[in-house]
């Protein structure tokens, strides 16, 4: 079992460039879901109006330290990515776990989550 990782450090953002990063630490499962959904909330909110190139807001997911997904996890990634196109925004998914990664082609959804290492 991996450690506890405390409340306030499961999900932290930062900017790079033009792009929004979200790291995400922890299992990301029914009790954690909607962390990840308020802060893409939270992103899309800071990103109105859009950023300056005129498109909408770009947001890269980190996922190397979520050791595991459930079906919560996943229905949060997958509701990321519809809201961020939702509002023309870009959304990739960098350093995914083993088990994040599996379960993301096991059911063909890197179209919607473009995964990069």
């Amino acid at each position: 079992m991996a450690p506890s990782v405390p409340p306030a450090r499961r999900t932290t953002a930062h900017t790079s460039g033009y792009w929004q990063i979200i790291n995400i630490r922890g299992d990301l499962d029914c009790a954690r879901a909607d962390l990840l959904r308020a802060a893409v909330d939270a992103v899309i909110e800071a990103a109105s109006p859009p950023v300056a190139d005129g498109g909408g807001p770009r947001l890269e997911l980190h996922l190397a330290e979520v050791p595991f997904c459930d079906s919560y996890g996943l229905s949060a990634l997958v509701y990321v990515a519809k809201r961020i196109r939702a509002v023309g925004g870009e959304l990739r998914v960098a350093g995914t776990s083993r088990q994040v990664r599996s379960l993301i082609l096991r059911c063909g959804l890197e179209c919607l989550l473009p995964l990069r290492q």
